[in-house]
């Protein structure tokens, strides 16, 4: 079963997110997994990778399931990693601007696909955070794939997943 075993704030500068968005007509067997073998199997994480030694804020070479929900639209679900402001958009990839802002993290610890389906809100809620809405009436949220604590099981096999929520956090124009 899986649990939260941290819940805190992150601070973000202005990024650029850069990948593919999905929607449920992607999903097989009702989830994006086969997206994420297809993004490992072609490399497409590859040209992503966060330019420089400095890393803006922590976990920014992590990988990235963003997902953008919005009452009577459409949820995308977007695949790939968040780069500098001004950087390039390879050939094949869409991007979405951010301005700097607050995100609020969870980490669920346990075992796939338990991990997957643990729900943070009524934490969220005990610890304080509001899981807030950009100007456009969307709500932000993802899942953060960190290296290590996401690759690497520890002795019981458990691994932990950041679950991120926008709280205060706008999409740019």
């Amino acid at each position: 079963m899986a649990e939260i075993k941290r819940v805190y704030s992150q601070s973000l500068p202005a990024m650029k997110f850069v990948g593919r968005c999905y929607t449920e007509v992607d999903k097989e067997n009702g989830t994006f997994a086969n997206k994420w073998g297809e993004w490992f199997s072609k490399g497409l994480f590859e040209p992503l990778a966060y330019p420089g030694d400095s890393e803006p804020f922590e976990d920014c070479n992590a990988f990235y399931g963003l997902c953008r929900i919005k009452e009577g639209e459409e949820f995308n679900y977007w695949i790939g990693a968040f780069l500098p402001p001004d950087a390039p958009v390879p050939e094949g990839y869409d991007s979405l601007d951010f301005d700097a802002g607050e995100i609020a993290v969870c980490w669920v610890y346990g075992k796939e696909p338990d991990i997957y389906f643990h729900c943070c809100f009524d934490r969220l809620k005990e610890e304080g955070y509001e899981w807030t809405a950009d100007k456009n009436g969307v709500r932000w949220m993802m899942e953060r794939y960190t290296c290590p604590r996401y690759t690497q099981p520890d002795d019981e096999g458990n691994v932990i997943l950041d679950m991120c929520f926008y709280t205060g956090f706008a999409i740019s124009d």
